[in-house]
């Protein structure tokens, strides 16, 4: 449905501006959504940096963990969202996963592996399955692993 301001009275419109509530049925985005949105955004940024130098990188994306301060908390952030989602199996064959296709070496893998132990077992898999990750998890994961590279 288009919504045209000329159909509408001005006073109307601006009733509906003031108002707490949306005037039309959108539905509001998650946290999640916007995190997963800004790192689209992110990796169309990195993407375009990338063609505007014509340094297009080569795979393994990631040859090992960059060793700044930074780069670690990145590396937490990363691994906290896929082990909460996905629990501790299933996060180690997504890093398996990412070296067969070539985003990651085997070095690097082997590190964010160690960093993996440094995560406590999440209690919500007790009572129930984690759940498996989606193609949006991968991108997500692109996105962190191009982050990583670009700061070593």
């Amino acid at each position: 449905m288009t919504v045209d301001p000329g159909d509408y009275d001005l006073r109307e419109l601006r009733r509906m501006a003031d108002e707490d509530d949306p005037p039309l049925d959108v539905p509001e985005e998650s946290g999640e959504d916007v995190f997963r949105l800004g790192q689209r955004e992110e990796l169309m940024r990195l993407q375009t940096q990338i063609m505007a130098t014509g340094d297009l990188p080569e795979k393994p994306y990631l040859e090992t963990l960059p060793t700044r301060h930074g780069a670690e908390v990145v590396v937490f952030e990363w691994l906290d969202f896929l082990v909460e989602k996905a629990g501790f199996e299933n996060t180690g064959n997504a890093l398996s996963y990412y070296e067969d296709v070539e985003w990651l070496s085997a070095d690097a893998r082997e590190a964010l592996r160690e960093y993996m132990h440094g995560f406590a077992e999440i209690d919500r898999f007790e009572e129930e399955e984690p759940d498996e990750l989606d193609g949006n998890d991968h991108v997500l994961s692109l996105v962190y692993i191009a982050r990583l590279a670009s700061m070593s």
